[in-house]
């Protein structure tokens, strides 16, 4: 058995409900009962009693307890009061899509980091396909990632909406148009970032749908290439509008889709099975405290 064990066994004993503790610690119920069922099959011991929809400890759970709470509080004191050096920092490993730390200001960063010196972010950005993958595979703890993501599998906490827009030269013939649909880019040249992301296989493959062949010029991570290239009138960039307004220019018009459902929404994300660290479950909480008003 480990502290972890201990934690999960301890919260199930307080609420005297899997469900409910699965939800506190943000675990499968299924995850859950293998970690006490693991527990008691070391001890061979049973923990619970199972009775009518409920859980209820025995005398041997009632035994654990009280020395759980002495190990982990011993856990505390050692790693707390005789290892912590202030000066080393605790590494926070944070995937996210394209664009993404741009939604993110340096106000943000720079307040979490004054709370919490101890601990540094780590922030990278990875097509969506593989922070899926890192996710998986328990490399990473927390992701900012798009739908569509399996609910059954991860937690996901909406964090802003953004809708995409189109920046075209000023000289271009679809610059005077109030809004643009996608029979417009019907063969014209287009910019875009991430084909391979779910997003943007809905969206084109619905452009298919209506018989659109855009002529992709161009697959890119950095926003301001796809403004320099309008700004050229070499293509039509697609983004999102919250971009565009940030680094436009008096060469570019931004000129929103007809059809609303042409956005991105933004989630943070991590494994249901996977008790967060506390370096991420501090970073979670600053983080949904923020408002994102403004994007949604």
């Amino acid at each position: 058995m480990n502290q972890r064990q201990l934690g999960y066994f301890l919260e199930v004993y307080k609420l005297k409900s899997i469900s409910q503790a699965a939800e506190t610690l943000f675990l499968s119920p299924q995850a859950l009962s293998k970690t006490i069922s693991a527990l008691e099959l070391e001890l061979a011991v049973p923990l619970f009693i199972h009775k009518s929809n409920r859980i209820i400890p025995t005398s041997a759970a009632a035994n654990l307890a009280t020395h759980a709470k002495n190990i982990i509080a011993e856990f505390d004191i050692i790693e707390n009061r005789l290892f912590k050096d202030k000066n080393i920092q605790k590494v926070l490993s944070l995937s996210c899509s394209y664009d993404v730390p741009q939604m993110l200001n340096a106000d943000f960063f720079y307040s979490f980091f004054t709370e919490h010196s101890e601990i540094r972010v780590q922030l990278r950005e990875y097509p969506d396909s593989y922070i899926m993958h890192q996710l998986e595979n328990n490399d990473v703890e927390l992701a900012i990632i798009p739908g569509p993501i399996d609910s059954q599998k991860f937690f996901m906490e909406p964090l802003f909406t953004d809708s995409f827009c189109l920046v075209v030269n000023k000289n271009h013939p679809l610059a005077n148009r109030e809004s643009i649909s996608p029979t417009d880019l019907h063969h014209e040249n287009i910019v875009v970032k991430d084909l391979s992301s779910a997003i943007s296989e809905t969206q084109f493959s619905s452009f298919l749908e209506d018989g659109v062949l855009p002529q992709f010029v161009l697959e890119t991570t950095d926003s301001h290439l796809i403004h320099q290239m309008a700004e050229k009138n070499y293509a039509i960039g697609m983004t999102l509008t919250y971009l565009a307004e940030k680094i436009k220019s008096e060469n570019i018009v931004i000129i929103p889709f007809t059809y609303k459902w042409i956005k991105k929404t933004l989630y943070l994300t991590h494994k249901k099975d996977l008790i967060l660290s506390n370096e991420a479950a501090l970073f979670r909480e600053k983080l949904l405290l923020c408002c994102f008003d403004h994007f949604i």
